[in-house]
C-alpha cells in the first residue's frame, strides 16, 4: 500500500492497449520471475476505446481486472479555455470563452467561474450545470490594456479559469497563454498604394475595408497600439525586404500576379500566410497561368474563365444575387461566434448578396490530381533511407530541414520536417506519404448557394504556410459583405491565421517540450519552475532541437499548470550567473478533457471484455489470485512440505532399525554339564 501512495497522478491519458504493452515490458524485463498482472481502474470508458483491437490479441498475458471506481460518478470540469481570435490586443475587448460540461446524477446550482489574469482575478460568474445537456459556455470580455508589447513582438501573457471545487478538484482550473501583440506587419497589396489610393475621388483598393478591419485608423503613429501595422503597396512593389518580417500577405482586384508568384510562394512556404481575394480587376485566366502551375504555384485550385453571376453595371437592370451556404456554418471555427445560436448565424451570414464570384475547379478529380503531385514531390524530397542513394544530395526545398537560404525574419511554429524521422519500413512510410500528402489537398471552407454549390472560400497548405482563396471582392461592387455584420468572418479568418504564425506556448500532455531560444546568445544559464514544485527550480541543458535551432527541452510535463523558464547570463571572467534574468518565457500545459469523462464502460465494452479468454473481471470483493499460468509453482509448497516430511520419516526409520534388530534378537544358552557317577 506504501508504494501504491508513492505513485504521483498526472495529467495525461492512458489506454488499455498501453496499460498491456507497459505490462509486458515488464515482464520481460524479468523472464526469471514468475508473474501475475492485475489491472487496477475505474472503468472508465475512454480506456478502453481499443478493446475491441485486441480482442484477437492472443499475446495479451492472463489479466485480473479490479474496479476502484466510486459509487457515485459525478464530477464537474473545464473542457475548453480559449481565446475567441486565437489572440488579443491592447485596445480592444478580447473574448475570452471558456466551456463547463458536468456529468453526475443531480446539477449543480451556483458553480462559480473565475477568470485571473496574471494571477490576479479579474472576473467570475455563477452557473448553473445540469447533467446530459452538453457544455456550458461562459464568455468573459477583458481588455489587455496594462501589458505593453513591443512593436511587432508580441507579450505571452498567461491566464487561468477556476470552478468551484468537487470531488475531483485537478480538473477544476484550466490554463492559457495568450499572445498580446501590437503592430505586427500586415502588407496589403491592391490596385494602388498609400500614395495613389485617394478615398476623395473614389480611387478605394479592394483591401479597404480589410485594413480598417483590424486597423481603424491609419498612419505609423496611430497604428502603433492597433493589432497590425499596415503596409498598403501595389503589386510591383512587393520585395523581400517588404516581406521579410510581415505575418500576413492580402492580395486582392489585382488582374495579374505577374512575376511575383515565386516570391510569394518562398513566403508561404518559410510560413508565411497570404490572402488572395477577387474583385477589382481581377482576372482569372491571368491568375490561373501564373499561379497555378500544375499545383505548385499560389493558387489553392485552378480557376474556370466563366464567372459566377454579373456585375450590376453588366446586369441591364436585371440583378440575380446568390448568397452563402449556412448548413454546415458551425463545422468551421472561423464562423461562430460566442453566444450566437447556429439559428442566429444563419441569419448573419445570409444577409449579404453576391453579384459575381470567380469558380475555382475543387471537383473530386483536380483533388486526386494534387494528392499525386503532393505524393511525387514528397517521394523525391523525402526518400526513404533503404531506397535513396548516398551518393547523390536530396532535392532542396524550402520545407525540409536542411541548411536553405530562409529570408523570414521570424521563424514558423509549423517545423520544418526531418529526414531522419522518415519512416524506413516501406508500408509505413506509405502511410507517411499518404497522410502528408493529404494535409496539403485544397479544402473548401464555405460554399454559396447556386446549384453547383460554388466554393467561396478555398484553403491550402503550401510547406509551412497557408493560402486562402475568396473568390469574390471585397467591394460593393462584387457583393454587400462589407456592408453587413458578416465581415466578421475576415476579421476572424485574419487574426486566425496571422496567430498561426506566432511561437506555440500552450500544449496538451506532450511527452517532452522543445523551445527554441528567445535569443541567439548561447552562453545562458536557463532553469525551469514546474507546477508541481513550488520555487524549486531545475537547470536545463541548451542544445540543438533541431539542426539549425538551438533551444531547449521540457521533459516530462505530467502535471497541468504554467512552466516557467528563466535565462540568465554568466559573467564572461567569473562564469557566475547574473542576478538579473536576460529573458522570461511561461508555457502552460493542460491535461486531455477526455479523462474528465467518468462513464463507466459501456454495454458492447462490457461485452467484449467479458468474452476475452485471458481478461476476468473482478466483482466487488472478489479477492486477487496469485494462481495461474503465470505464476506456475505457485501452490507447489505443499508437495515441498510432504516430500521433506517422507524424508525425515526415511532418515529416522534408518536411524532406529539396528536397534529394533538387536531388541528383537533370542538370547544365546550356556552348555548343561553331567556330573559323572562313579
Amino acid at each position: 500500500m506504501a508504494a501504491l501512495d508513492r505513485i504521483e497522478v498526472v495529467d495525461r491519458a492512458v489506454s488499455f492497449r498501453q496499460a498491456v504493452n507497459e505490462a509486458q515490458r515488464a515482464s520481460q524485463a524479468a523472464p526469471h520471475l514468475a508473474k501475475r498482472v492485475v489491472f487496477f481502474t475505474d472503468q472508465q470508458r475512454g480506456v478502453w476505446n481499443d478493446l475491441q483491437g485486441i480482442a484477437s490479441d492472443a499475446k495479451i498475458p492472463a489479466m485480473q481486472i479490479v474496479n476502484v471506481a466510486p459509487d457515485t460518478r459525478e464530477n464537474t470540469w473545464i473542457a475548453s479555455l480559449q481565446v475567441q481570435d486565437g489572440l488579443a490586443d491592447v485596445e480592444t475587448p478580447t473574448t475570452i470563452l471558456v466551456e463547463v460540461e458536468h456529468q453526475g446524477e443531480s446539477p449543480r446550482q451556483n458553480v462559480l467561474v473565475s477568470l485571473f489574469v496574471d494571477d490576479v482575478e479579474v472576473a467570475a460568474k455563477a452557473i448553473n450545470v445540469e447533467p446530459g445537456l452538453g457544455r456550458r459556455e461562459v464568455a468573459f470580455e477583458h481588455i489587455f490594456r496594462t501589458h505593453h508589447p513591443e512593436p511587432g513582438r508580441p507579450a505571452f501573457v498567461p491566464i487561468r479559469v477556476t470552478l468551484t471545487p468537487d470531488r475531483l478538484p485537478a480538473d477544476d482550473q484550466r490554463h492559457l497563454v495568450v499572445p498580446v501583440v501590437t503592430a505586427l506587419p500586415v502588407v496589403f497589396v491592391d490596385q494602388f498604394n498609400d500614395e495613389t489610393e485617394d478615398v476623395a475621388i473614389n480611387r478605394v483598393g479592394e483591401t479597404r475595408h480589410l485594413r480598417k478591419l483590424l486597423a481603424p485608423s491609419f498612419g505609423d503613429r496611430e497604428n502603433q497600439r492597433h493589432l497590425i501595422r499596415v503596409r498598403h503597396r501595389n503589386i510591383n512593389q512587393l520585395d523581400r525586404d517588404l516581406l521579410a518580417d510581415a505575418r500576413l500577405v492580402v492580395v486582392a482586384g489585382i488582374a495579374d500576379p505577374g512575376t511575383k508568384v515565386d516570391l510569394l510562394r518562398e513566403y508561404v512556404q518559410q510560413g508565411g500566410q497570404l490572402v488572395i481575394a477577387a474583385g477589382g480587376d481581377f482576372n482569372p485566366s491571368a491568375w490561373t497561368s501564373a499561379a497555378w502551375r500544375d499545383a505548385d504555384g499560389i493558387l489553392p485550385a485552378p480557376l474556370l474563365n466563366q464567372p459566377l453571376g454579373q456585375l450590376p453595371e453588366q446586369s441591364k437592370g436585371s440583378l440575380k444575387p446568390f448568397f452563402l451556404a449556412t448548413e454546415n456554418l458551425a463545422s468551421q471555427p472561423y464562423f461562430r461566434l460566442a453566444g450566437i445560436s447556429e439559428g442566429e448565424l444563419r441569419d448573419l451570414y445570409s444577409e449579404p448578396f453576391f453579384f459575381q464570384a470567380v469558380v475555382a475547379d475543387v471537383s473530386d478529380e483536380l483533388v486526386e490530381r494534387v494528392r499525386v503531385f503532393e505524393t511525387n514531390r514528397l517521394a523525391t524530397i523525402y526518400p526513404r533511407t533503404a531506397d535513396a542513394d548516398s551518393s547523390k544530395p536530396l532535392a532542396n526545398d524550402p520545407t525540409t530541414a536542411d541548411d536553405i537560404q530562409r529570408w523570414l525574419l521570424w521563424e514558423s511554429p509549423t517545423l520544418a520536417q526531418n529526414k531522419d524521422q522518415i519512416p524506413t519500413d516501406p508500408d509505413e512510410y506509405q502511410r507517411w506519404l499518404d497522410m502528408t500528402a493529404t494535409a496539403h489537398l485544397p479544402r473548401v471552407l464555405a460554399r454559396f448557394t447556386d446549384s453547383d454549390h460554388t466554393a467561396y472560400l478555398v484553403e491550402r497548405t503550401i510547406g509551412r504556410g497557408r493560402v486562402v482563396f475568396s473568390s469574390s471582392g471585397l467591394l460593393p461592387h462584387w457583393n454587400t459583405i462589407a456592408q453587413t455584420n458578416a465581415m466578421v468572418l475576415f476579421d476572424r479568418l485574419l487574426r486566425s491565421m496571422i496567430e498561426s504564425t506566432l511561437p506555440q506556448r500552450n500544449f496538451e500532455s506532450p511527452q517532452q517540450i522543445s523551445l527554441p531560444l528567445v535569443t541567439s546568445d548561447r552562453d545562458i544559464a536557463v532553469s525551469l519552475t514546474r507546477p508541481s514544485v513550488d520555487g524549486f527550480t531545475e537547470p536545463l541543458d541548451v542544445g540543438f532541437i533541431r539542426r539549425d535551432q538551438l533551444g531547449v527541452t521540457v521533459a516530462k510535463p505530467l502535471q497541468r499548470g504554467l512552466y516557467r523558464l528563466t535565462a540568465r547570463k554568466r559573467d564572461e571572467t567569473t562564469g557566475r550567473e547574473h542576478d538579473d534574468p536576460d529573458w522570461e518565457l511561461v508555457v502552460a500545459v493542460n491535461g486531455p478533457t477526455s479523462e474528465s469523462d467518468l462513464r463507466p464502460l459501456s454495454a458492447v465494452q462490457q461485452a467484449e471484455l467479458n468474452a476475452h479468454p485471458q481478461l476476468t473481471l473482478l466483482a466487488d470483493g472478489e479477492p486477487i489470485s496469485l494462481a495461474g499460468a503465470q505464476t506456475r509453482g505457485q501452490d507447489s509448497w505443499w508437495w515441498l512440505i510432504f516430500a521433506v516430511l517422507i524424508l525425515l520419516g526415511c532418515e529416522v526409520a534408518v536411524l532406529v532399525w539396528p536397534v529394533m534388530f538387536v531388541r528383537r534378537a533370542p538370547a544365546a544358552t550356556s552348555p548343561t554339564t553331567t556330573p559323572l557317577t562313579p
